[in-house]
């Protein structure tokens, strides 16, 4: 009886050992997943003065936002509102 039973807990014991590193995997994969869900959109752009050279690209329009405001203000002095950077977002031609 005691064999048998130690059997059982070895059985379960080495069951979870190798099935923990595989539900493991599986996690990036579902957040990869979401991440592609939400890229679905266009990549948009705005882009500074030609002779500044700035440029940034992102589907996200809040990083843009925070990106150029960023910029704006360490580069050029300037205070921009996110009403500001959205009106000079443009969509990135596709290549």
């Amino acid at each position: 009886m005691m064999k048998r039973m130690s059997m059982v807990v070895l059985a379960v014991v080495l069951a979870l050992y190798f099935a923990v590193p595989v539900l493991a995997q599986d996690m990036p994969a579902k957040e990869e997943k979401k991440a592609m869900v939400k890229e679905a959109g266009p990549v948009k752009q705005v882009a500074c003065d030609p002779a500044c050279g700035f440029v940034v690209q992102s589907r996200d329009e809040k990083e843009i936002c925070s990106m150029v405001r960023q910029h704006a203000k360490t580069h050029h002095n300037m205070k921009l509102s996110d009403k500001d950077v959205k009106s000079k977002i443009t969509d990135v031609p596709a290549k």
